[in-house]
C-alpha cells in the first residue's frame, strides 16, 4: 500500500512538473468594459483571409474570444504558442500587427534557437498577418519589419 501511494505521489508531481504551463490569456470585455478571461475557439474551417487565428468579441456578450482556424491545427508547436501569444496581444490593446509581434515574442522570452525556429517558419511559410492572400516572399518581409521594430536585444532576423 505504501509503495502505491508512493508510486501515485511521483506519478502525479512528474505531471504537474514536466506539463508546460499556458499562461492565462485576458482581454476587455466589450459591452461591460470589464477584464475577462479569453475564450478560445477551435474550428476545422479556414478563414477567408487564411488567418491562423483571429483575435474577436463575442457580439451577443462583448466577451473577448480567439478563433483557432485549420491552418493553426497543422502548425508545429513553437508556432502555435507564438500565434496565441500574438492573439493575446490584441485583446490587451496592441491593435498593429507588428506590435502585436514584439509583445508576444518578449513575453515568450524565447532562446536565439528558439527565435531562429519562429524566422525559419514564418519565412518559409510566408506567413504574413497583413495581407490577405499567399505571396512569394512574404514571409521574409513580414519577419524583417517584426525584427526592425522589436529590438528584443537579440540578433532575430
Amino acid at each position: 500500500m505504501r509503495i502505491g501511494l508512493a508510486v501515485l505521489a511521483t506519478l502525479c508531481l512528474s505531471v504537474f512538473v514536466c506539463a508546460p504551463a499556458v499562461a492565462a490569456c485576458y482581454g476587455t470585455n466589450a459591452k461591460t468594459k470589464q477584464r475577462q478571461a479569453v475564450h478560445e475557439i477551435y474550428r476545422g474551417s479556414s478563414h477567408p483571409k487564411r488567418y491562423f487565428a483571429q483575435a474577436t468579441h463575442d457580439a451577443s456578450t462583448g466577451r473577448p474570444q480567439i478563433f483557432y482556424y485549420r491552418r493553426y491545427s497543422s502548425a508545429p508547436a513553437h508556432f502555435k504558442r507564438f500565434v496565441r501569444a500574438h492573439e493575446c496581444r490584441h485583446h490587451l490593446g496592441y491593435h498593429n500587427e507588428i506590435a502585436a509581434n514584439c509583445s508576444a515574442l518578449r513575453r515568450m522570452r524565447l532562446s536565439s534557437s528558439g527565435l531562429a525556429a519562429l524566422r525559419n517558419y514564418i519565412v518559409s511559410r510566408d506567413v504574413n498577418s497583413q495581407t490577405k492572400v499567399d505571396q512569394k516572399g512574404q514571409g521574409s518581409t513580414f519577419w524583417n519589419k517584426t525584427a526592425r521594430q522589436c529590438n528584443l536585444g537579440v540578433r532575430i532576423d
